[in-house]
């Protein structure tokens, strides 16, 4: 592994793109569930819930790693920050709204629609793909981060924002959980909404950027045991389950935030899960797989922006071809999307090395 590289983060890197894919993969069959089309039995559902909620950490993690590497830094020019990273970015993410737009038209027999592309190259509308929600979150993140890091580094007791961390919780992670189950469980209970305009503090995704900073630079849960930490995320994970559980039983298929980012329980086992591999990993010098790891790690863009492709066309072998249970068809998705994502990006890696930092910001 390359001496300048930190091998921690190069862990959490690959942990966060093999549940990504693992996420998608799962969806594909857990999707119909969570909207009430299709009804399962109790172990399919614990199975499909397990993987779905473990594949759900993956963005955490790549948010928290974005606060660990990027916020330490100093950022005396804004704008030779925007043109070195953001910009390129913006290019890379114009590139393949494009591409998966026509490639929907060829493969979904989407109706080719000029000013429908147009709409969605301007982020005005949703990308034909949806895995592409994460690029406006990820450039909106990056036009703050500079501001973010000088007001972080420049306090010299970040402890005087602890209110203001606090109630950036209970608005952006405890209020929204809450309310999956006022919205159609507990209508006695009006759903809450938050009178605030919290527009500038990155909603709720700035929390897992600020949070991975604040726990690689500053230690902030080096308090608490990894066993304690280890049992929260299992705790964590059984409160929602249960929950989700109740919902589904109960036929409430208008929300499935118990499974997005704004979920608290998400969030925590996010960010618990951070700081394990952290702890694991930090002080290590070699680790075991580690040329494995590296590549996984530096092709985890270009993986994220190709395995969804790669994922629609393998649904469709798999409704027209196969009969296999929905227990192989599962991680035949997973790894065949993974492995056809690795090797297709291999020649970007090694040999068309200007190609892989355009389309798929290989580094």
């Amino acid at each position: 592994m390359t001496k300048s590289r930190k091998i921690w983060l190069d862990v959490v890197r690959a942990t966060a793109i093999l549940c990504v894919v693992l996420c998608h993969s799962v969806e594909a069959f857990y999707h119909p569930v969570l909207l009430g089309q299709l009804q399962v039995s109790f172990p399919l559902w614990n199975i499909e819930n397990l993987l779905f909620t473990i594949g759900r950490i993956g963005v955490p993690l790549f948010l928290a790693t974005t606060g660990a590497l990027m916020l330490p830094r100093d950022y005396p020019d804004v704008s030779a920050f925007y043109k070195k990273s953001l910009f390129p970015l913006f290019l890379t993410t114009e590139i393949w709204i494009f591409f998966n737009y026509i490639f929907c038209c060829v493969i979904e027999h989407q109706t080719f629609n000029i000013s429908r592309l147009l709409l969605e190259m301007l982020f005005l509308k949703s990308s034909s793909l949806s895995h592409m929600w994460y690029m406006p979150v990820i450039l909106g993140c990056y036009i703050a981060l500079p501001f973010l890091s000088r007001l972080l580094q420049t306090s010299t007791n970040l402890r005087q924002y602890s209110l203001l961390y606090v109630l950036g919780i209970i608005i952006f992670f405890i209020i929204p959980t809450a309310n999956v189950f006022f919205k159609e469980a507990i209508t006695v209970i009006p759903v809450f909404r938050s009178q605030l305009d919290t527009g500038l503090w990155g909603s709720y995704y700035s929390f897992y950027i600020i949070t991975g900073y604040l726990i690689s630079k500053h230690q902030m849960l080096d308090r608490f045991k990894s066993q304690s930490l280890l049992f929260g995320i299992i705790l964590a994970f059984v409160l929602n389950s249960t929950g989700q559980y109740y919902l589904y039983s109960h036929h409430y298929y208008q929300s499935a935030f118990l499974y997005w980012y704004s979920d608290f329980a998400i969030f925590l086992i996010g960010i618990f899960t951070f700081e394990l591999l952290r702890r694991r990993y930090h002080n290590k010098a070699i680790i075991k797989f580690a040329p494995v790891i590296e590549y996984i790690s530096r092709c985890s863009f270009g993986i994220y922006i190709i395995h969804k492709p790669i994922l629609v066309v393998l649904q469709k072998y798999f409704n027209h071809f196969t009969t296999a249970s929905v227990h192989i068809q599962m991680p035949a998705l997973f790894f065949a999307s993974l492995f056809g994502s690795l090797i297709l990006l291999y020649p970007f890696k090694s040999v068309w090395k200007k190609a892989g930092v355009l389309l798929f910001h290989i580094k």
